[in-house]
């Protein structure tokens, strides 16, 4: 493809001093350079000037993060989206490039993009990640904390965690469910948002279908133990109870096993806004979660921690606090995520590592605890609890594996358990 420059006044722009590249890539605003800006505007010959001509790099990221290719995904161009994301794919942009807005398949989701996501997911995108936007400092969101108005109180449980499908239900689109379901997306979700709560709280009677036939299970509860049939009757979606309701166990507290009694059954029961603790103030809340946890009243601790991250998302001692709760529960993914969500707030936080291992040795992924745990001694030598859980994981890892003694792990780890 011809350049979209003359030559002579391209090579004008470095002064004729034939470092052409070098001058297009050192202009930047706020990080973002030629490429991003080509990318995101639609512009297919330019992109290609810069990316053949020049060969300016596929993969730099401006101050968020985001390289050209999720500019290509956000810019939401009528005319040559899809063959710019196929040109920098070509010339080697990583696929799963992650920023504070996700991948290029979050933002491909976010913005009902199916055809560019299609592209993505031939290229191998990973369907598993998954993004917080807690972490994410506002200023920094291109994805809002997606809120609708309809979903009533129940959408006020959800949390900002997301993988691309929950990313596409909450976009509403379809399309991009399907994609996402055929290349092998996981319907259970991340932690207590699943795919299947999501549609529920959002009213999106034509996506269970789909989410059903790929494993979806809708006797999966959200976090305060309403299950998706439950939301839907709350919100009076008559046809969407009709379709949960042969496929959901019977809840034991029902009579009536119908559409009209497990409406009329939700109706009767208290709202969750109407719970004492949601008249209690942070410092309560706190002394009440340590005080039923003590008492190991598990679930009421986890509720109140919960509630608490609502409060304060910022706050890493909640989500240790409310990790410790799962564990204990044996929800070793719910733990898992809030020991990740930690040690992604502070990295040099050894519970934090600890926590994680413990969650990945009820999830028996020994390896991934031995590296935990091992973290948490590099950050923490003196703790015996993190080296006696070091040495239980790597035996744990041993059984595992049989013969293969210390597969995966380093020789500096190894010295450490002999």
């Amino acid at each position: 493809m011809a350049p979209p420059l003359p030559s002579g006044i391209a090579g004008k722009l470095d002064g004729g001093k034939g470092r052409l590249r070098e001058t297009v890539e050192g202009v930047r605003d706020r990080g973002a350079g030629a490429l991003h800006v080509s990318s995101g505007r639609g512009m297919l010959a330019v992109c290609s000037y810069l990316v053949e001509e020049l060969q300016v790099d596929v993969d730099a990221a401006d101050d968020s993060g985001d390289t050209p290719l999720a500019y290509a995904v956000r810019g939401r161009s009528i005319d040559g989206e899809c063959e710019i994301a196929k040109i920098l794919l070509s010339r080697g942009a990583h696929v799963d490039s992650f920023s504070s807005h996700g991948t290029p398949l979050h933002l491909s989701a976010f913005c009902q993009q199916d055809g560019v996501m299609k592209i993505l997911l031939d290229h191998h995108a990973d369907c598993y990640a998954w993004l917080n936007l807690v972490l994410t400092p506002p200023e920094h969101r291109v994805l809002p904390l997606i809120e609708h108005a309809e979903c009533g109180m129940f959408n006020k449980l959800l949390k900002p965690v997301f993988t691309p499908l929950i990313m596409a239900l909450n976009a509403g689109s379809l399309k991009c469910v399907v994609l996402l379901l055929k290349a092998g997306a996981d319907v259970k979700g991340v932690g207590t948002v699943t795919p299947l709560i999501t549609a529920a709280n959002n009213g999106q009677t034509d996506f269970y279908k789909c989410l059903l036939e790929a494993g979806a299970d809708p006797n999966v509860p959200d976090e305060f133990g309403h299950l998706p049939i439950e939301l839907a009757a709350y919100n009076n979606r008559r046809k969407d109870v009709e379709i949960l309701l042969p496929v959901t166990s019977r809840i034991p507290s029902v009579c009536d096993w119908s559409v009209d009694g497990v409406i009329s059954y939700v109706k009767s029961c208290p709202s969750v806004e109407d719970d004492p603790m949601y008249k209690m103030s942070p410092a309560d809340m706190k002394l009440a979660a340590s005080e039923a946890y003590r008492r190991q009243d598990y679930i009421t601790a986890m509720k109140l921690y919960t509630r608490l991250t609502d409060i304060c998302p910022h706050d890493a001692t909640l989500f240790s606090n409310r990790s410790l709760c799962w564990l204990k529960m044996g929800a070793g993914v719910n733990a898992l995520q809030d020991a990740q969500i930690c040690r992604l707030m502070h990295s040099d936080w050894s519970k934090a590592c600890y926590l994680e291992g413990a969650a990945q040795m009820l999830l028996k992924d020994f390896e991934k605890a031995c590296d935990a745990f091992f973290d948490g001694l590099k950050l923490d030598p003196a703790s015996d609890e993190i080296a006696e859980a070091l040495r239980k994981s790597f035996e744990s890892l041993k059984i595992s594996h049989a013969a293969k003694v210390g597969i995966g792990l380093p020789s500096s780890q190894k010295k450490i358990i002999r």
